[in-house]
């Protein structure tokens, strides 16, 4: 059976099927909504590194590592959007012309809001759920302290991030190229199966 962890994963990412075959999303929207789980799992990320180390120290390092995440993951979203918009968009662009635009017709107008919190809470419940882990280590003395909190950290966001967007944006060029259905559930799958990879081996680190 799998673990609680996966099995939140795996819920919020099924949700996206209900756009697809029943809100009649397109590639973009898609995009979009993964998109916005980069900022969801950033966020989450920054919110675990708050968790202060037992001897009280490392307050500072902790703050100047959230700013600089949060500088450097700001420009790769942007860069990520303009790529998107690029490549993806198709017809929004004739009826998108400011960020209120966007909001009302992307993410409200498409239903997009639903998974995002969705995505929201269920990334909110496994980042607990992996702090208790951590927590029953320290407490163990089964992994040092900076060595878990190191290897747990930014880097291994954004081996995430780069996988499953790389992974996203080739599915999503097939998928607009066919222009069916049938991809852009395909593209869904791929995306559980990578979550589900990365949750895993979170687990056995």
């Amino acid at each position: 059976m799998l673990p609680l962890s996966a099995l939140i994963l795996l819920a919020t990412n099924l949700i996206p099927l209900a756009g697809v075959a029943f809100w009649s999303w397109d590639i973009f929207l898609l995009l979009i909504l993964y998109w916005f789980e980069t900022a969801i799992v950033g966020f989450w990320m920054a919110i675990r590194s708050l968790r202060e180390p037992p001897d009280g120290k490392g307050r500072a390092a902790v703050a100047a590592n959230i700013l600089f995440f949060t500088a450097h993951g700001g420009l790769f979203m942007t860069v990520h959007m303009v790529f998107l918009w690029t490549l993806f968009s198709g017809t929004w662009p004739q009826r998108i012309h400011n960020p209120d635009d966007f909001v009302r017709l992307i993410v409200i107008g498409s239903g997009l809001w639903l998974p995002m919190i969705a995505m929201f809470i269920g990334r909110g419940v496994t980042t607990l759920l992996d702090m208790r882990r951590l927590q029953a280590w320290f407490t163990g003395e089964a992994v040092p302290y900076e060595t878990a909190r190191r290897d747990s950290g930014i880097h291994a966001f954004y081996a995430r991030i780069v996988t499953m967007h790389l992974t996203i944006l080739t599915g999503a060029a097939l998928a607009q190229k066919l222009g069916t259905i049938a991809p852009l559930i395909i593209l869904i799958g791929l995306k559980i199966a990578i979550d589900l990879g990365f949750d895993f081996f979170s687990r056995r680190q």
